[in-house]
């Protein structure tokens, strides 16, 4: 007989302790030491930087624009194994020019200093002298959050956790964390006659609470995950017990053995895996980038029809509190809310100037995207067929409009109700416009969904705000191999 501690078998199913989870959100490391200390203390000293370097760039090209920013990260993590607070730290100025050619050049540097910024605007040829640069007014300070330190922090991931009543000793593993991005962004361009100058500060505080349950079935674990996140103070929006404890109620709901027929089926897909599903097609098939395939332009040519006359979307970044929201974008142009999709036509194209971390490659794509609510509630919005739950992510290959939806659970339904049949690990298969073409309901109940992946290390904030889809597809088990469409 074969015996595992604790630590052996949460590790046999990708799950560590605390300091796994901070290493994990990349706050395992101390942070590198850089001046200034405070961003929002040094913002004065900071413009005064940037614009010199827009003043001495400006007098050798006819563009110039400088973005700069300073990115603080404190993670607090708890889990059965132990506790832990992480801390990250990341500073950085983009200079972009353009000459009298159309050229664009570039410069990144990671030292938010004075002496850092000249040695990136000597090597882009800029001058001695300064050009005179209308930047018009000075923006006003951006607003601090409230500090909160690290112990703080602890206390109320900690909390997140404290009056669980539906923890059981299926539970395997239980953890909690709370992720603070304070991310103080600056833009600066030279004026132009067709482009008027600016200066541009925005502080955006990135708040995350997440709680995660593994309870085993049988001989698998089944995991479960509840999440709010949001641009805002700490306080304001909330993690509730209600929410936790159903948190912990999923994880030890038993699953159906056996696998059921794979076949086009009526599915109801619940907000989470309808934002996979928009997130992911927006990316591959409604930015300026991706239509520049001639085999994706064909396919959602602006006009064309790419969905049901029930799905409209838009992207949002003036939405309160979305936690891909901005005021401006990284090439400084203000926010605004854009039609993507009208009554299942495309209408518009994504292009958006943004940066992974603010100072990565510069690249179109969604901020907060929002799915237009139906009338309907949630729970008759099908008679027959799946509910899929909890996206586990979507794959869409551009070239061929192929797509896998993937999700944690299937509920089964008959006559609206549930028969008591779940399933786990389930995937939606088919061509993404058929499937967008084939959402026949909305419910009037939306949720919003978060996501922070990495490029090369550097995060990517969006958001979606999503209602329950009616639609049907192909429903299969998950296959065991990577997944690709």
């Amino acid at each position: 007989m074969v015996t595992w501690n604790r630590r052996e078998l949460l590790g046999s199913f990708g799950i560590g302790t605390a300091s796994t989870l901070l290493w994990t959100f990349g706050c395992g490391a101390p942070p590198p030491p850089a001046a200034p200390a405070s961003p929002l203390e040094a913002a004065p000293q900071v413009r005064a930087w940037l614009r010199d370097a827009v003043a001495r760039l400006a007098a050798v090209y006819p563009s110039v624009h400088a973005l700069a920013v300073a990115r603080r990260r404190t993670t607090a993590a708890v889990d059965v194994l132990g506790a832990g607070v992480g801390h990250a730290r990341r500073d950085g100025v983009v200079l972009t020019v353009r000459d009298a050619a159309g050229v664009w050049r570039e410069q990144v540097t990671s030292e938010l200093t004075q002496a850092g910024i000249l040695a990136a605007v000597r090597t882009l040829g800029g001058a001695g002298k300064r050009a005179p640069v209308e930047f018009g007014p000075v923006p006003p300070m951006p607003r601090a959050p409230r500090a909160m330190d690290a112990q703080e922090l602890r206390n109320r991931a900690e909390a997140l956790d404290r009056n669980d009543k539906a923890m059981n000793s299926r539970v395997v593993y239980a953890a909690a964390l709370i992720d603070v991005e304070d991310a103080h962004v600056w833009s600066m361009r030279a004026g132009t006659k067709a482009a008027p100058g600016h200066d541009r500060e925005q502080r955006l505080v990135r708040m995350r609470k997440v709680v995660t349950r593994a309870a085993w079935n049988g001989t698998r674990p089944v995991l479960s995950e509840a999440e709010r996140a949001w641009i805002g103070e700490i306080d304001d929006v909330q993690l509730d017990g209600a929410t936790v404890m159903q948190t912990t109620r999923t994880a030890l709901e038993l699953m159906t053995p056996g696998a059921f027929d794979d076949r086009i089926r009526p599915v109801v897909l619940d907000p989470s895996v309808a934002a996979s599903l928009v997130d992911a097609g927006t990316r591959a098939l409604l930015t300026t980038a991706t239509m520049r395939r001639p085999e994706v332009a064909r396919r959602a040519a602006l006009g064309a029809t790419v969905g049901s006359a029930q799905l409209t979307l838009a992207d949002d970044p003036t939405a309160k509190g979305a936690y891909g929201g901005f005021q401006f974008d990284d090439a400084g142009a203000p926010a605004a809310r854009l039609a993507l999709i009208e009554g299942g036509r495309a209408v518009a194209l994504l292009d958006r100037a943004r940066r992974p971390g603010h100072v990565g490659p510069v690249e179109p794509s969604p901020s907060h995207l929002v799915v237009a609510p139906g009338t309907a509630p949630a729970e008759t919005l099908a008679e027959d067929g799946l509910v899929l739950e909890h996206g586990t992510g979507t794959v869409v290959d551009p070239s061929t409009g192929r797509v896998v939806v993937g999700a944690a659970r299937a509920r089964e339904l008959r006559k609206g109700r549930p028969t008591g049949r779940v399933f786990a690990d389930v995937e939606l298969v088919g061509d993404l416009r058929a499937l967008m073409s084939s959402v026949t309901g909305a419910s009037v109940e939306v949720r919003a969904t978060a996501y922070r992946d990495e490029d090369a290390g550097e995060p990517r904030w969006r958001s979606v705000q999503a209602p329950f889809l009616r639609a049907e597809g192909f429903v299969r088990a998950r296959r065991a191999a990577a997944r690709k469409p």
